[in-house]
């Protein structure tokens, strides 16, 4: 007789194990390079410093590490674009001057993550692993990560990060803090703090006989236009997904980093088929039925679907933004080595920079790369600091306790 299959742990269960887990992790009392956050960004920087023979501490307060890849993609993590533009980014120039023009910038990309054993797949020139999981992702950049010496740091709530003075931590098994060891370099990747970005917009149907509630979980295929003042300011074709209180869908995430208050969407359900050829197709042959239905039917509804506007209030559902803009000014830092150029010693990358892109697989690109960038800089610079690498990089003197 077969013997039962084991319960899974309760999530308790499994909070208290990474807890433990989290404590039993012996922190050194120096490193060369220690990095603030480890999401996407801030475990790239750390392999790469690690590789080029630093030794590398991740703090996350957190329980675990690379948590935020497993929610891309709709958990399946495009993590990349065949088109990386740099015209994409809210920043475009430093981008293009942190990231090199597309064609180098995705093979840089596309090589670590072939260091890692990752096996990819492109749908419409958006990149996602193989296994069309986020895991996949998350699990091989982990084992790369351990293989090249970094000491991951969870439960480790960091508190402060000053050019030349302490960094305060604290774990759930000391509240009270803990001394945290010296280190020449410091990265800074901890994710946004600003404005959330990537996330659904609330809206109103600019007339009144069109109901969201009707609309509520139906999917469209669009072309959209964001009008301001009568002008169209942003265009794009793509679905869009309707809400009670609004609009979703990739479509809307990229309009939400363009959106005010009072602005208007105008959707296109039919796609832009000519008025004459529309006159010849059945409503619903070209509309959703329940969509056609809620538009009122017949050919009054291909008429409305043509342009459907919507009023727009705000961004909404923040909490699961994908992406949070107002990072560290991209001015205060050098392109180069993602250098700050006031504080010797600090780096940073990812979403802790005011860098943010839209949907497709920008971000994670900005991420990967950013995050190359930083930890090799930082790496050069702490080697240098205690004599690894011949000369002396001067940009960062003075290191940094960590």
């Amino acid at each position: 007789m077969a013997s039962a299959s084991k319960k899974k742990p309760s999530r308790a269960q499994r909070k208290e194990a990474l807890a433990a887990a989290a404590a039993a992790v012996k922190v050194p009392e120096r490193c060369d390079v220690a990095v603030i956050g480890g999401g996407a960004a801030g475990l790239v920087a750390a392999t790469v410093a690690a590789e080029a023979g630093a030794s590398v501490v991740v703090y996350e307060r957190e329980l675990e590490c690379g948590r935020t890849i497993l929610a891309t993609g709709n958990g399946r993590c495009n993590f990349a674009n065949e088109d990386l533009d740099a015209e994409r980014y809210n920043d475009p120039a430093f981008v293009r001057a942190v990231c090199g023009d597309g064609h180098a910038w995705l093979s840089d990309v596309l090589g670590f993550w072939r260091g890692c054993g990752l096996a990819w797949t492109s749908e419409g020139g958006r990149l996602y692993p193989a296994s069309l999981q986020a895991a996949s992702v998350r699990n091989v950049l982990l084992e790369r990560c351990r293989r090249a010496g970094v000491v991951l740091a969870c439960g480790r709530d960091v508190d402060a990060a000053r050019g030349a003075g302490p960094i305060a931590a604290s774990s759930p098994e000391d509240a009270a803090g803990s001394s945290v060891p010296r280190a020449a370099s410091v990265v800074a990747a901890t994710g946004g703090a600003g404005e959330p970005v990537l996330c659904p917009i609330a809206a109103h149907p600019a007339d009144g006989d069109v109901s969201l509630a009707e609309l509520d979980g139906r999917r469209a295929r669009v072309q959209a236009e964001l009008l301001r003042g009568g002008e169209v300011v942003f265009a794009e074709a793509g679905e869009v997904l309707f809400r009670p209180w609004g609009l979703s869908g990739i479509v809307m995430f990229d309009f939400s980093r363009r959106v005010r208050a009072g602005d208007v969407v105008r959707l296109d359900l039919t796609c832009g088929i000519p008025k004459a050829e529309l006159v010849r197709l059945a409503p619903d042959g070209v509309l959703d039925p329940r969509i056609a239905r809620a538009l009122g039917g017949g050919r009054r509804a291909l008429e409305r679907a043509r342009a459907l506007d919507f009023v727009l209030e705000g961004l909404a559902e923040t909490n699961k933004a994908q992406v949070k803009r107002g990072g560290l000014p991209t001015s205060d830092f050098d392109p180069a080595t993602l250098a700050s150029r006031t504080r010797p010693g600090f780096f940073a990358c990812g979403e802790a920079l005011d860098v943010d892109a839209d949907c497709g697989g920008f971000n994670l690109a900005w991420a990967w790369k950013s995050g190359m960038v930083a930890g090799a800089a930082a790496a050069r610079a702490a080697l240098a600091a205690r004599g690894a690498l011949p000369g002396k990089d001067h940009t960062n003197d003075g290191g940094n306790e960590c």
